[in-house]
């Protein structure tokens, strides 16, 4: 029998692809070996696939911007609003909308991306192996998988219900009914984020610590619960700042 501590072997990025699904143990220990330049194809798909996901619902997201611009301008006195509007006008305009939305992707996965190599590096190199950064990145960026595949379910969905997904996640159970209350609300920001794609990526982060890391269980088990915490954290502190602040 081949031991499992040979070094796998290069292949083609779709065996990697199949691989993160079917073995993530072997694909996450070969890419961050031998194909640490693999990297290009996960981040590609991540950036990709949920701009593709607005551009393919457009006409439903400038629908739903433009019902939630009518509630924030309900709130206002009618000489903000009259203020307002041209504004709230050209920013749930279609190319806009989609623009908008592509930056914020590109960025938001950029910090990810950054916090999740300075949390792993750093727990990997104080309790576990010292790993190189070009092959760590690598085996981040293949444990975004199933955050790229997340947006194509949902376009499936929203495709064949003619409607977007009104309560991503576990939010249906924080939901107070009203959008500009739920957006206000951690506890519901933070459920959004709950799904079955977000547990299947700290799945993989698992074992990421586990095969790269040469971290043991209860270790890896540690570094992932503080490494969930601290990305649902960052998402979720926005809604909390002006609370902090005593303006909430």
């Amino acid at each position: 029998m081949t031991p499992t501590t040979d070094t796998p072997k290069p292949v083609n990025f779709l065996i990697n692809f199949r691989d993160i699904i079917a073995a993530p143990g072997l694909a996450l220990r070969r890419v961050s070996a031998v194909q640490v330049h693999s990297w290009w194809f996960p981040v590609l798909l991540t950036i990709l696939t949920p701009i593709l996901h607005v551009a393919l619902t457009l006409d439903l997201q400038v629908e739903r911007a433009k019902k939630v611009a009518a509630l924030q301008l309900s709130n206002l006195t009618p000489e903000q609003a009259d203020a307002a509007r041209a504004a709230i006008e050209r920013m749930t305009q279609p190319q806009t909308l989609l623009m908008t939305h592509a930056v914020q992707v590109v960025l938001g996965l950029a910090f990810a991306w950054a916090l999740a190599m300075l949390i792993l590096y750093f727990s990997i190199a104080l309790i576990g192996t010292p790993v190189k950064v070009n092959g760590l990145w690598a085996a981040v960026a293949w444990t975004w998988i199933p955050l790229a595949l997340r947006p194509l379910a949902q376009l499936i969905w929203n495709l064949y219900s003619n409607s977007l997904i009104q309560y991503p996640g576990l939010s249906y159970f924080f939901t107070s009914g009203k959008i500009a209350e739920d957006q206000k609300n951690p506890l519901f920001i933070a459920a959004t984020h709950l799904d079955l794609f977000s547990l299947w990526h700290l799945v993989l982060i698992y074992i990421l610590l586990r095969v790269v890391g040469k971290l043991g269980g209860g270790s890896s088990f540690i570094v992932t619960l503080l490494y969930a915490l601290i990305q649902l954290g960052v998402r979720v502190l926005p809604t909390m700042i002006p609370k902090l602040m005593g303006m909430g």
